[in-house]
């Protein structure tokens, strides 16, 4: 009951919203640091991401500023998806290059995938 008094219901599935976003971040990171392959992911789509994310930080010190009070606690959430989708993006500035993934294993687990994926109609 203490956390429904400090946050109203809208606060509570914003910030519901960035928790459950914010889990795919780090699958995603360190997928691309393990394989040290980035094949299929966009930098315009992640940089589009990265700018959403510092919009809603902006937005939320803009409104305490206003307000004259400190911004809510989502706002930090909103700065940790930043910054994580900001390592996946870096990670796809080193690894661009790389036309493979890094082990040979890996290669034919994603080979594997693929095969899967095209014989399903």
């Amino acid at each position: 009951m203490l956390l429904a008094s400090l946050m109203s219901t809208a606060q509570i599935f914003e910030a519901a919203m960035l928790i459950f976003f914010g889990l795919s971040w780090p699958i995603s990171i360190l997928k691309s640091w393990r394989l040290k392959f980035v094949r299929g992911k966009s930098p315009v789509f992640l940089s589009l991401i990265v700018v959403g994310y510092l919009c809603g930080v902006g937005n939320k010190l803009l409104r305490a500023w206003h307000d004259g009070t400190w911004p809510e606690a989502v706002t930090g959430l909103y700065a940790v998806n930043a910054l994580l989708v900001g390592v996946d993006l870096m990670l796809y500035v080193r690894y661009r290059h790389n036309l493979e993934p890094a082990t040979e294993e890996v290669a034919h687990d994603i080979a594997r995938v693929t095969r899967q994926d095209a014989k399903q109609p």
